[in-house]
């Protein structure tokens, strides 16, 4: 169960990485992204329809078609996917739940939640695909096998 963002933006993350493997100038079509990340075609047809309106990525149509990077991968980053797909709010709500929680009115886990954000927000705004494309080292065959056997 994803605890910060939604199945739509995990699997938008994932496939921008894969894109960032990529050459530039090459489109790739969506049926290979879906295919190599073991994503069911519609539902990634419709977080890449986001993606694009967003400028993430670009839509090339005709025999030569698919989908490519809008941006270099050190000018994307991850709150850029993460807006594009569950807006700009994905940190507001309550970790609990508690629809009026807040300074004034804090649940037990607020200030703690509140500290977790301030990192989390720092982390999204300043890592770029470049860099976690080079982090990841070849992980994307492991999350491909491991979606294969789940």
């Amino acid at each position: 169960m994803p605890l910060i963002f939604s199945k739509s933006c995990e699997y938008a993350i994932q496939a921008i990485l894969y894109l960032a493997t990529k050459p530039a100038s090459t489109p790739t079509l969506l049926r290979d992204v879906s295919e190599a990340l073991n994503i069911p075609h519609h539902f990634l047809s419709k977080i890449f329809q986001q993606l694009t309106r967003n400028g993430i990525l670009e839509s090339h149509k005709g025999a030569s078609g698919g989908f490519e990077l809008s941006l270099p991968p050190d000018q994307i980053t991850l709150h850029d996917i993460i807006r594009a797909v569950d807006g700009d709010e994905f940190l507001a709500n309550c970790v609990l739940g508690f629809p009026h929680c807040g300074d004034d009115n804090p649940c037990p886990v607020h200030n703690q939640w509140k500290q977790a954000k301030t990192t989390i927000q720092m982390m999204v705004d300043r890592k770029t695909i470049l860099e976690l494309s080079k982090e990841l080292n070849g992980k994307l065959n492991l999350i491909d096998q491991l979606r294969k056997t789940s």
